[in-house]
């Protein structure tokens, strides 16, 4: 039931940082473009091909959970097995390294056309027609720099996943001989004991 929550958790973080964020930040170019804004049907800031790498790579953790809960710390590895985990694994580091930011930095280029010809922020930015605040700031950002800060920041979101899927796996058997240090106790508290032979 723990690794249940686990992956519930690790789930839902992937969805936020790998498709919530991007699509609210091309909601937010969209809102800032001012006078240039296109229609929103016109505007492109959902995309099948992004979506359907995000959701492809939801369900590639979904065995990764599934193992963890079902097979027993400590059980030995068939060269049959190893071999199946080491194909998987290497599967999901190449769609998580490879495609899913190909296919942002796609969408990015492509759909939204995010070039470092459309300044944002600084005096030639459109925020500036959003508020003038934006206008006053002596930096010019154009979409490019925050096409290139989200994919660092999806590379970054696989790195630390990465870890800490091999510090989740390798804190398993710690977490099985904690669980069985613990006393049985019944619904009212009370120490669980053996039934007497006789």
């Amino acid at each position: 039931m723990k690794t249940f929550k686990t992956a519930v958790k690790v789930e839902g973080f992937v969805f936020a940082s790998l498709y919530v964020l991007p699509v609210s930040l091309a909601a937010l170019m969209w809102l800032g473009d001012g006078t240039g804004r296109t229609d929103f049907a016109d505007s492109n800031i959902f995309t099948v091909r992004y979506t359907m790498a995000v959701l492809i790579q939801m369900a590639l953790l979904v065995p990764f959970f599934w193992v963890a809960a079902k097979r027993p710390p400590g059980t030995p590895l068939t060269w049959g097995e190893a071999m199946v985990a080491a194909v998987f694994v290497f599967f999901t580091l190449f769609w998580l390294y490879g495609l899913l930011p190909h296919e942002f930095l796609q969408w990015a280029d492509s759909e939204l056309a995010w070039r470092n010809d459309k300044k944002v922020i600084g005096p030639e930015g459109s925020w500036a027609s959003w508020w003038s605040f934006w206008k006053k700031i002596p930096l010019t950002v154009n979409k490019q720099v925050i096409r290139d800060v989200v994919a660092v920041l999806i590379y970054g979101v696989g790195l630390g996943g990465f870890i800490w899927a091999f510090a989740f796996w390798n804190d398993r058997e710690k977490k099985a001989k904690e669980a069985e240090a613990i006393a049985p106790v019944s619904s009212y508290g009370r120490p669980l004991v053996a039934k007497a032979e006789g």
